[in-house]
């Protein structure tokens, strides 16, 4: 496979990124909260927001940062909200910059966030140590998950594709009676405090 291309200005666009995350965080945006039962702040890392590619470990590592930097102040906010809420941070390989998050979900959410994973996996791999060192992820309890993609039947009528069967996986019924196979693609690790 040929190496993937250089992104030009580099050093500019990770110094755009540092200011941009290093020492903020997102707003938890109350109204959304409340109206639709969550919020969420997903990562925008322009050059680097990659599908199944992860980006270099110093922009994961910035961007891992503002997640958490997001976590501790929604969770002074929400601290005085007298409901219960879930909150967690989602970092996801090989999906970084696609799919990690900070969540948050009060009402019917927080069931629907907390089953959102099949079981922690305990003897799958540990929060990886360019994320352990952060500061503020050692306040924080990591659970490893799997990270499945859904394939349709109606997208593979015939047979699963064979780059799919080589990887773990398993069959999917909905209640609907729709076939479909799980495959894990890598892994997630959900950071919440350990009262969550």
């Amino acid at each position: 496979m040929p190496s993937p291309k250089k992104i030009r200005g580099q050093r500019r666009r990770f110094a755009w990124l540092r200011q941009r995350y290093q020492h903020c965080a997102a707003e938890l945006n109350h109204a959304t909260l409340q109206h639709w039962h969550y919020d969420h702040d997903k990562l925008g890392l322009g050059p680097w927001h990659w599908h199944q590619r992860q980006p270099p470990q110093v922009v994961r590592q910035v961007a891992a940062q503002y997640l958490l930097n997001s976590f501790l102040s929604w969770e002074q906010q929400l601290q005085n909200q007298p409901e219960p809420y879930y909150l967690a941070i989602w970092l996801v390989s090989p999906d970084f910059a696609h799919s990690s998050q900070v969540v948050a979900g009060v009402q019917e959410r927080i069931g629907w966030y907390a089953t959102g994973f099949n079981e922690a996996v305990p003897d799958g791999p540990p929060l990886p140590p360019e994320y352990q060192q952060l500061p503020g992820a050692g306040q924080l309890i990591w659970r490893t998950h799997r990270w499945e993609a859904m394939l349709d039947r109606f997208d593979y009528p015939n047979s699963w594709p064979a780059w799919a069967l080589r990887k773990p996986h398993r069959p999917y019924q909905a209640s609907d009676g729709e076939e479909y196979l799980l495959v894990q693609t890598g892994w997630v690790w959900v950071g919440q405090r350990a009262d969550a």
